[in-house]
């Protein structure tokens, strides 16, 4: 399964937060394990380095960065990505902009905690607990 992972999930494993980090450190992990084939949207990979680099420092935002760059393909940007994400009307562009590269790279799913910031067309949109649900359904 191909999903595409919003900022907001990487960020509950850096940041621990509670209670979304298990379920976002399972997702991780699953993808390592090579069991979901994970990507990002170019524009998560500086979004990362920026906000960690302002909430810790410069090196654990490159180290974070580094492993992320490990564990995931990037979706590049393309204008039709930008032009697509301009076309929603309503809605957050940067969240377009990671839901018209999921499109773009045929993923199944796009992964995040704050769903109604996504379209409700075309892919799927689920919370990282929901993913693992369905995923655990799907193995029964």
């Amino acid at each position: 399964m191909k999903i595409l992972l919003d900022t907001n999930v990487l960020l509950d494993v850096l940041t621990d937060r509670k209670p979304f980090v298990e379920d976002s450190v399972r997702v991780w992990s699953l993808i390592q394990e090579g069991l979901l084939d994970g990507f990002l949207s170019a524009i998560t990979v500086n979004n990362l380095h920026y906000i960690i680099r302002k909430l810790r420092d410069r090196e654990t935002a490159e180290a974070f960065v580094d492993r992320v760059l490990e564990d995931f393909e990037i979706v590049s940007l393309t204008q039709t990505i930008f032009k697509q994400a301009r076309s929603v009307a309503g809605k957050d562009f940067e969240d377009s902009i990671q839901y018209f590269s999921a499109l773009q790279e045929g993923c199944d799913a796009l992964v995040t905690r704050n769903k109604p910031d996504f379209p409700t067309i075309g892919i799927e949109i689920l919370t990282p607990h929901e993913l693992l649900e369905k995923l655990r359904k799907n193995a029964e």
